[in-house]
């Protein structure tokens, strides 16, 4: 017994040892194959005699029929024996008939089947670059082609119409020689304003280029810097030239505009004083806006330039001019002014955050402009009323706002014109539904409306509509 089980225990360590053999060899072979194919097994498919063999990269080409072709469609056929098929179909084993079918894949299969008299192949559509097959298929069809005398001429259009690059390098190579930076053309424009003989026209075209480029705040400094604020004051102190006053005008309100620091030194180099004393003297309306307009650039977010105006007498100056008949235009353009430095002082008392040392000296300055109590004292509550006639309503809108900025301290006299609020109350009112029932969102006469209820409020008045 002892020597029957030996016997078996033996025989079964050949056989284990044989399959561990066989194993290894098979391991070895696919090993073997896989080097050879670069590490990837393929199958490989020929059709017949105008088939298509696919190699291991997933290439078709065209080899010559030796069978009869297959025709893939959408529905299942049978493949003879010893047909090759395309890559990428559907193949299955029918178990009832004991044949090989195949298909096109269903949906949009990463192969398309193509045709073309008796070639035929599949089509690797997910591949993002073409095979050596591919490129040589593509290179045999490919065909030059000669201009003919219609491109040629075509060709001769485009040379003559567009310049080559050379030509194009050559002008850009001029156009830098000739660029300047802002820095060279102020100083250039400032040098010309500074020339004893230079002409007028010259010197309108020298303002007006300044204009242009004075505000840009870096320009206004650099401006300043090289000395050309006494000279365009001086320009505006010729009373004999109306037209250079003006452009000179436009100039300083342009460079003093938002830019602090030349504010500072206008300020300093008496650009006020002057303004002033010019508008009061000046009989011309269309310099005398100008002049306006300098002064409000040079009073605007600028509060010891609004007491230095104040106490310049500029409330008197503007009016006088403001009292002149006939210059309606100019009226509004001071309410306008007026009401600006008004609703700036407001704001800065409403949002100035008393923990922050900059917002409780800004407030302290704006604190020391007195314009409200000047401007009731000087009968300018008394002045405003009477522009409550006008007919267009943008010169309306400007009298109702400072009205409305105003209305405590100049009630008693408000209240006097009570009739003709109430007649613009009513005005718009009515335009006001009109322009509600619209729809169309715009809410300009309603805004209007909105600062006459304000007003007739704020002097006690109450609202009967």
């Amino acid at each position: 017994m002892s020597r029957l089980c030996f016997q078996l225990i033996q025989a079964m360590n050949i056989i284990c040892v044989t399959l561990v053999i066989f194993c290894c060899l098979a391991c070895l072979g696919l090993h073997g194959k896989a080097e050879n194919n670069d590490g990837a097994l393929s199958v490989v498919q020929q059709d017949d005699d105008n088939g298509i063999v696919e190699n291991d990269n997933g290439d078709s080409e065209i080899v010559p029929d030796k069978y009869e072709s297959f025709n893939p469609t959408e529905e299942w056929q049978t493949v003879k024996e010893g047909q090759a098929i395309p890559a990428g179909l559907h193949v299955r084993m029918n178990f009832e008939t004991g044949e090989k079918e195949a298909k096109l894949m269903d949906g949009e299969a990463e192969y398309k089947y193509w045709r073309d008299g008796d070639r035929h192949g599949m089509m690797n559509m997910d591949r993002k670059q073409f095979s050596m097959n591919e490129l040589k298929k593509a290179l045999k069809d490919f065909k030059t082609t000669q201009l003919d005398d219609t491109d040629l001429k075509s060709e001769a259009e485009v040379k003559k119409n567009f310049k080559s690059y050379e030509e194009l390098k050559n002008d850009f190579a001029s156009m830098n020689m000739d660029i300047k930076t802002d820095f060279e053309i102020i100083t250039e424009l400032v040098k010309q304003l500074k020339h004893k003989d230079i002409g007028r026209d010259d010197m309108i075209t020298v303002l007006q280029d300044l204009e242009y480029y004075l505000h840009q705040i870096d320009n206004g400094i650099l401006f300043k810097d090289i000395g050309g604020l006494p000279y365009i004051l001086n320009i505006i102190n010729k009373t004999d030239d109306k037209q250079l006053q003006i452009e000179a005008a436009m100039v300083l309100g342009a460079v003093t505009s938002s830019n602090p620091k030349v504010q500072i030194g206008a300020l300093e180099a008496g650009a006020l004083q002057l303004l002033l004393r010019l508008t009061s003297m000046n009989s011309s309306i269309d310099v005398k806006r100008k002049l306006i307009y300098c002064i409000s650039t040079l009073c605007r977010n600028f509060p010891y330039a609004q007491r230095r105006f104040l106490e310049l007498g500029g409330l008197a100056a503007l009016g006088s001019t403001f009292d002149e008949p006939g210059v309606e235009k100019v009226k509004i353009k001071i309410v306008s002014f007026l009401n600006d430095l008004l609703v700036e002082k407001i704001l800065v008392i409403e949002n100035s955050k008393l923990e922050l040392s900059s917002d409780i000296e800004k407030l302290k300055q704006y604190k020391q402009v007195h314009l409200e109590e000047a401007m009731r004292e000087q009968g300018w509550c008394e002045r405003i009323v009477t522009l409550l006639k006008l007919q267009d309503h943008e010169s309306r809108e400007n009298v109702l706002n400072i009205m409305d900025s105003l209305s405590t301290s100049c009630k008693t006299c408000f209240i006097k014109s009570t009739n003709d609020l109430k007649t613009l109350q009513t005005e718009y009112s009515q335009l006001s539904v009109e322009e509600l029932s619209i729809g169309d969102g715009n809410d300009y006469f309603t805004i209007i409306l909105n600062v006459i209820n304000s007003v007739l409020t704020n002097i006690g008045i109450k609202d009967e509509l």
